[in-house]
């Protein structure tokens, strides 16, 4: 399935009704996922691929959330949580913190070293919330085509803000439809200021 055939962020998230904790510490992941299982009666079989989001959690990402296929949405990556991301087919990765935030700034090193695609869009919490910024990532996000993308900042509560906004002001959301596409994509202290900001008041 191209790009173009996907359904808008906010129209894919409507029936969402699961939220996962927060948190700005990320836990440290094992370094790699089990690829193969191996019986005593026969040869070694390649285990049944898996979602980003299952992935994710067998990684040990924290407050992990997969909002539309081949999307993944989390707290702090560690560099060995990237490694593992980078074996599961991940090509493009997006952080929302400054770099210098704890745990951030490695990134750009990384991704020259690895080969992969990795942008900053620095938000800072609720005065980063700008079309701006929305803009930015919508177009690293379209970029990616089909390849496998990580959104992240310190708990995923900016990244669900910010996509909260980009399914209002780019993809032509309602306010209650950004609010769940903010939600199902890890949104959580933000989600007053995100209210505030698309004429909903206190949720």
């Amino acid at each position: 399935m191209t790009t173009a055939n996907r359904l808008p962020l906010f129209a894919a998230l409507l029936a969402l009704a699961s939220f996962a904790g927060c948190s700005d510490e990320p836990r440290q992941a094992p370094e790699a996922l089990p690829a193969t299982s191996a019986s005593a009666s026969g040869p070694t079989k390649t285990a049944a691929p898996i979602n980003a989001l299952e992935a994710a959690t067998a990684m040990g990402v924290f407050n992990a959330h997969e909002p539309v296929p081949g999307l993944l949405t989390s707290s702090q990556l560690t560099e060995a949580q990237m490694d593992a991301l980078v074996r599961a087919g991940f090509t493009t990765f997006i952080s929302l913190r400054f770099p210098t935030e704890r745990g951030a700034g490695w990134e750009e090193a990384y991704a020259a070293r690895r080969g992969v695609s990795f942008s900053r869009v620095p938000v800072d919490g609720t005065a980063g919330l700008t079309p701006a910024n929305a803009q930015a990532v919508d177009q690293i996000v379209k970029a990616a085509g089909d390849g496998k993308t990580a959104l992240y900042c310190g708990s995923a509560n900016r990244v669900g803000a910010l996509l909260a906004m980009r399914a209002h002001w780019l993809e032509g959301a309602t306010p209650d439809q950004a609010m769940a596409v903010g939600r199902a994509a890890g949104m959580r202290s933000l989600e007053p200021d995100v209210a505030r900001l698309l004429g909903l008041g206190t949720p």
